[in-house]
């Protein structure tokens, strides 16, 4: 099941919010404004986000779900989160292979 969750996911209103798996156990993102550095793990009660700091940035069309997620279950191209109290978050995407979008980048 890890393997399913390695790559980047977007999040369907704004693809500058996402989660990026690496098969190292370290995981980038983005809320779309601020960016997110951390690690995750396979254990027995699922796919799980350490939690970690973030800047407190705003800006227009945030998702501020995605930093929130401390668990989450790849399903096919979807991918849903959890919070700590393993409330449904909201789902992102499987990122098509091509060109991704650079927080910063143009």
């Amino acid at each position: 099941m890890t393997q399913e969750l390695i790559g980047r996911w977007v999040a369907e209103t704004n693809e500058r919010a996402f989660l990026e798996f690496a098969e190292d156990g370290s995981l980038r993102g983005s809320d779309g404004a601020n960016s997110l550095v951390t690690s995750w793990s396979a254990e027995p009660e699922g796919l799980m986000i350490k939690s970690s700091m973030m800047t407190l940035k705003a800006a227009p069309g945030m998702v501020t779900w995605v930093p929130k997620a401390r668990r989450v279950e790849p399903d096919g191209d979807r991918l849903q989160l959890f919070d700590a109290a393993d409330n449904h978050l909201g789902d992102l995407h499987r990122q098509p292979p091509g060109p991704a979008h650079k927080l910063g980048g143009r």
